[in-house]
């Protein structure tokens, strides 16, 4: 295995555990929005961008770090599709409350997707198994 498969297959979770950190940090923060603090909407959407590029990290260390191994880039594939139309429906897709409430109830698959990466890439890298138990 080449140095930069072990790079990216160790930085594969740890990216996964990023995407964890921004939407964790950015619950937080529409939470203090919510009960009354309007400031913090600014940095919840400063955070926002932050997640795109880390989710787009989490696929490139899966397409090197395990290439031809189509379950994991495609999971990673299906985190960077799913951060795609999470944000989008914050403000671009659809014109009404209940449609833009898709933003926060993607956000929960965002979270499942990327913490199924995080635990399997974290069990690989320690060379464990990485199939359900």
């Amino acid at each position: 295995m080449s140095g930069l498969v072990r790079i990216a297959r160790v930085l594969h979770p740890l990216a996964a555990l990023g995407v964890l950190l921004v939407v964790a940090i950015q619950v937080y923060l529409i939470s203090k929005v919510m009960f009354g603090d309007a400031n913090a909407l600014s940095t919840h959407k400063s955070m926002g961008d932050l997640a795109p590029p880390v989710e787009f990290l989490v696929f490139v260390t899966a397409a090197v770090g395990y290439w031809r191994n189509w379950h994991r880039i495609g999971l990673a594939a299906l985190l960077l599709l799913t951060g795609f139309f999470q944000i989008s429906f914050a403000e671009n897709l659809g014109n009404t409350p209940g449609t833009h409430a898709l933003h926060g109830m993607l956000a929960i698959v965002v979270v499942v997707i990327a913490g199924q990466i995080a635990r399997d890439g974290w069990r690989s890298a320690m060379g464990a198994r990485t199939t359900a138990a």
